[in-house]
C-alpha cells in the first residue's frame, strides 16, 4: 500500500513538473530550428542551429533526470560527440550541428510538448475532482445556502433517477461515491500517462547511450588519429595543386 502511494506521488510529480520543462524547450526548439532553416542560406543559420541544440542539452538534460523515478531503471547518459584535439573554437561550437543525440533532442521536445501539456492538465483536473467530491459532504451545504432552492442541478436529477430522492444526504452521498470511484482510478490514469511520456523520454533523450560506455581515452586517441588524417590528406591536396 506503501508502494502505491509512493508511486502515485511521484507519478503526480513527474506529471506537473515536466511542463515547466517541456514549455521552454518547445519554444527554444521551434523557434531556433525555424530561424537556423530560415537564415541558413546565408550562413547565420549555422550558428543559430548550434546554438539552439547546445541550449536543447540543459533541457534534455532535465527531463533525462526525471526519468529514473517513473521507469524504476537506471537511464544511460549519452556522451554528446566533441570536436577533434586542438580544434578551432568555432569548429567545437558547430560540432553540435553534426551530433545525432543533439537533433534527437530537438526532436524530443518538439514532441514532447503536446503530451506534457495533456499529461499536466489531466493530472490538475482528475486530482482537483477527485479531491472535491469526496469532500462535497463538508462544504455542499454551503453552496445549497449560497444559491437556494432551485430546480435542481445533475446530481439531483441522477439522485431522483435512482430512486434517492433530492435530498442533500442523497446529493452528497452520491458525489461521494463518484469521488471514490475517481480516486480508486487515480493510480491507473497517473500510471498510463507517466508512462506513455517517460517511453518517449527514453526512446529520444537516451536513444544513443553507446556513446557513453565509451572509453574516454580511446576516443581521444581516435579522434587525433583522425585529425593527423586530415592534416596528411590536407598536405597531399597541396602537393597535387602545385604539381
Amino acid at each position: 500500500m506503501n508502494k502505491a502511494f509512493k508511486q502515485v506521488g511521484v507519478d503526480t510529480a513527474y506529471l506537473l513538473s515536466s511542463f515547466p520543462i517541456a514549455f521552454p524547450a518547445f519554444v527554444i526548439a521551434v523557434t531556433g530550428f525555424a530561424l537556423g532553416i530560415g537564415t541558413a542560406v546565408i550562413w547565420i543559420g549555422v550558428p543559430i542551429l548550434a546554438a539552439t541544440l547546445l541550449a536543447m542539452r540543459g533541457l534534455a538534460a532535465a527531463g533525462r533526470v526525471q526519468l529514473p523515478a517513473v521507469l524504476g531503471t537506471a537511464v544511460a547518459r549519452p556522451n554528446y560527440k566533441r570536436a577533434p584535439a586542438g580544434a578551432s573554437p568555432l569548429r567545437r561550437f558547430l560540432t553540435a550541428v553534426t551530433d545525432g543525440q543533439s537533433w534527437l533532442n530537438l526532436l524530443w521536445a518538439v514532441i514532447n510538448f503536446p503530451i506534457a501539456v495533456a499529461g499536466f492538465a489531466l493530472t490538475v483536473v482528475w486530482w482537483a475532482t477527485t479531491v472535491s467530491a469526496i469532500t462535497y459532504p463538508l462544504y455542499g451545504w454551503i453552496i445549497d445556502r449560497a444559491v437556494g432552492e432551485g430546480d435542481g442541478n445533475g446530481i439531483e436529477y441522477a439522485t431522483r433517477w435512482l430512486g434517492w430522492g433530492d435530498s442533500y444526504g442523497a446529493v452528497a452521498g452520491l458525489t461521494f461515491l463518484g469521488g471514490l470511484v475517481l480516486a480508486l482510478l487515480l493510480p491507473l490514469v497517473l500510471r498510463g500517462s507517466a508512462l506513455v511520456q517517460a517511453f518517449i523520454g527514453q526512446a529520444l533523450l537516451a536513444s544513443l547511450p553507446e556513446f557513453a560506455s565509451e572509453d574516454p581515452q580511446s576516443r581521444d586517441d581516435l579522434e587525433r588519429r583522425i585529425g593527423t588524417i586530415d592534416e596528411e590528406l590536407a598536405r597531399v591536396r597541396e602537393q597535387l595543386t602545385r604539381a
